[in-house]
Order: C-alpha cells, then structure tokens, then sequence
C-alpha cells in the first residue's frame, strides 16, 4: 500500500518565503525526475537530504520538486500541488514535477511504478487529463531521469501500462488501512489520529498507520529498521526513545499525545 506523507510528516524546514502559485491555464505538463544518486539514501532521508542541499546549497527557497516518490511507493509532498517548482527550468510555472528518490538507471520498483501511475493520474484530475508527461532529458539538456525510468515515462505515454497498476495502490479499506491522496494528505493524517485515539498503536499492530509512525521514527533517526508495517520489538523501542526525548509518557505505545508530537 502507498502512503503520503506531508511536509509536517517528514519535518520540512518549510519555505523560506510564501510560495508562488501556478496559474492553472499555464500548465502544461507533468516533468518526471531521479536522484541521480549511486547508492544514495532512502526514504525519507533522502528526501530530507535534497531539501538541505536545495536550501543550503541552491540557495533556492525550499525544496525543489512537487512530489517526490521512494523505493518503497510512499509519496512525499515536496512543494506541493500547485506551487511552482525549481527542479525544471525554464518550465517551472508551467508544470508540476515528480522525483524518484533512487536510481532511475536501475530496475524501478513495482511500489514505485504503482505510486507514479496514481499520482500522475491524481495531477491530471486537478487539471482537466489534459497534460503531457516527460522525462526531464526531453526539456533540458540533462541524462535526467535516468534510462529505466525514462523507458517507464515512454511506456506510460504511449498508454503500456499491463505491468502497471491502474487504480490507486491502496485496494483494501479496514481499521488498519489509510485512505491516502493528494487531496486527502490532512484527512489521512486526521483519520490516523482518530484510529490511535480510540485504539492506541502498540506491539502486534499492523498496517498503514504502523508505517507512517515508522516513518515519521526513521526521520527523527530513532528508527533504523525495515519499514514494514509490524508494531515489533524494535518498534517499541524506537517509540520508547522518542517518548523519553519528548518528556510524555512512556508506555512505548502510539496514542494521541504521542501522535501529536510525532508530527511536530
């Protein structure tokens, strides 16, 4: 299942000024980018890692992209809808643009096909099907997004899509399960919530929310684990450390107040 994770959720600097918004007329496409990085880092420390280098580095007012997708299918809101990016020049108030955190010269995972499949669909929704999808090697002179993803965009445009998921990755709804979407990124984050409010996550816990907590613990480098949905020893310990650090209660287990200062 593909989660979204927010600019709160993955302790964004935030902008350094007010964003600019895309005039929605002006759009015209969707740009697709990689890391370009051999071996570089996951998750969301990759990502924090490009918005320290595109601050600190660049100079540039927050972190470049759009949207930004791992290994493992989850989805990072960078800029956000709407907002102009820097990552494609000289088409940054004409598009939105989508990262792939690892190596697009290598084999792109099933997850991560899935999540640029819906999200691509999800951008075109808020504007009509009507725009194109590129690689950034056909808009700047750049080997960018590397030869494997860019043989994927190629298939995605000319409508091969029998190894690609063509419904949103997440198919099954339970107690357990988030609804997830770029429209919805506060409402997921509402619903966990309201699921740790009434049932606490604790050892023996299982599915999306787990991850998110596992995720929001490996950015705060609390948890150096697989992410994998289990609410398992190391789990609990992770949560432990964090609840100690924070100075709430410790009882290794995820409820409200805990969730709360997860997200801060």
């Amino acid at each position: 299942m593909s989660t979204i994770i927010s600019r709160a959720g993955w302790n964004s600097r935030g902008p350094k000024s007010p964003f600019s918004y895309l005039n929605k007329k002006r759009v015209v496409g969707i740009a697709i980018h990689h890391s370009g990085v051999k071996n570089g880092p996951k998750g969301v420390t990759a990502v924090r890692a490009f918005e320290r280098h595109h601050m600190l580095a660049n100079g540039w007012n927050a972190i470049a992209y759009n949207w930004l997708i791992d290994e493992q299918g989850v989805i990072y809101e960078g800029r956000g809808a709407g907002v102009v990016s820097a990552a494609t020049r000289p088409y940054n108030s004409r598009t939105e643009s989508i990262c792939y955190t690892g190596d697009g010269d290598k084999k792109i995972p099933a997850k991560t096909r899935a999540s640029l499949t819906w999200l691509i669909g999800d951008i075109q929704k808020r504007y009509n099907k009507k725009l194109w999808v590129k690689g950034h090697r056909e808009l700047a002179s750049t080997s960018c997004p590397g030869n494997v993803l860019f043989d994927w965009v190629k298939d995605h445009r000319n409508g091969i899509t029998k190894a690609q998921p063509k419904s949103k990755p997440a198919t099954k709804k339970s107690t357990k399960t988030v609804k997830q979407g770029a429209k919805g990124i506060v409402d997921a984050f509402a619903e966990i919530e309201a699921l740790v409010t009434s049932r606490p996550l604790k050892k023996g816990s299982k599915g999306a929310a787990v991850k998110v907590v596992q995720q929001l613990l490996a950015a705060k480098g609390l948890y150096r684990y697989k992410i994998d949905s289990d609410y398992g020893r190391l789990t609990r310990k992770a949560v432990v450390e964090f609840q100690k650090r924070r100075l709430l209660y410790v009882d290794g287990i995820v409820g409200p107040n805990t969730w709360k200062a997860l997200l801060r």
